[in-house]
């Protein structure tokens, strides 16, 4: 049974007083900068508005993305911001136990968010006890082949997160999902999944935040992910058409009845929002 379509262009969200606010296909796409988003989320802040940045990516950490989105030239802090990797480990350092070693298929950044949480890495599959996923460009095939062996042996695994692609300023290109798909194929598993949708994620947002979930809108670029994390976590969703999923597949989402996949609102970028 299909579900009702979302508004669509210009809207004004009254009562919402924080954004959990996507990065990539939403502030940024590789190297292009939006600048509607910067010049939105600048003067929103101004406002006095609260943002989060929750990204799935689990490349870099909160300062790194902080400082990327700094010289995008977005006015905000680290500690505006949530990474994949600190999902990732948050929820790894409360599943296995400690002195668990584990093997980190990911970046430097998911390393020391490993390490942080007072965790133990190792690069041998064989003594690894656990795993965490995440997406870096300098994932090899021989670290793929480590993880799978790892898990096969019944190491506990963990995935940042699942999206499938990632918006580069020249197309998608394969992102974790991909990856872990790979792992999950190989091995006949599944892991658990620490990012957005899961409503872990967003637990940590709102409690950054310091606000309810009915004062708070979910911004992204995904239905599977932002959009999904958002209505399940109760925040108001928006589905912004400057990355991967635009205006078609809202209405797909909503012929096939995949209401949780349905935005409240769809604009073509974060100039056509306000707030009262």
């Amino acid at each position: 049974m299909s579900v009702s379509l979302p508004t669509r262009g210009p809207v004004r969200l009254e009562g919402v007083r924080g954004l959990v606010c996507d990065v990539d296909g939403v502030v940024h796409a590789g190297d292009r900068v939006f600048d509607s988003a910067v010049e939105s989320l600048n003067a929103w802040m101004h406002g006095g508005l609260r943002v989060v940045f929750l990204t799935n990516n689990a490349s870099r950490g909160p300062e790194e993305l902080a400082a990327r989105l700094q010289q995008d030239g977005v006015r905000m802090t680290p500690d505006q911001v949530i990474t994949g990797a600190m999902a990732g480990s948050h929820v790894l350092a409360r599943t296995v136990d400690p002195g668990t070693r584990v093997l980190v298929a990911g970046s430097a950044a998911l390393d020391r968010a490993v390490r942080d949480q007072g965790l133990e890495v190792t690069s041998d599959p064989i003594e690894a006890g656990a795993v965490v996923q995440g997406y870096a460009p300098t994932v090899t095939l021989q670290l793929l082949h480590d993880a799978a062996h790892a898990v096969s042996r019944g190491a506990t695994w963990v995935a940042t997160n699942r999206d499938a692609g990632l918006p580069t300023a020249w197309g998608v290109a394969p992102g974790n999902g991909a990856y872990v798909d790979a792992v999950a194929r190989a091995t006949g598993r599944e892991p658990l999944v620490a990012g957005k949708p899961e409503t872990g994620s967003y637990t940590l947002a709102l409690e950054r935040l310091g606000l309810t979930a009915g004062e708070v809108a979910g911004i992204g670029d995904r239905l599977e992910t932002d959009v999904l994390g958002a209505n399940r976590a109760g925040l108001r969703s928006v589905l912004v058409a400057t990355g991967v999923h635009g205006w078609p597949e809202v209405e797909r989402a909503a012929g096939e009845g995949a209401s949780e996949k349905v935005p409240d609102h769809v604009v073509d970028d974060l100039s056509q929002l306000t707030f009262g």
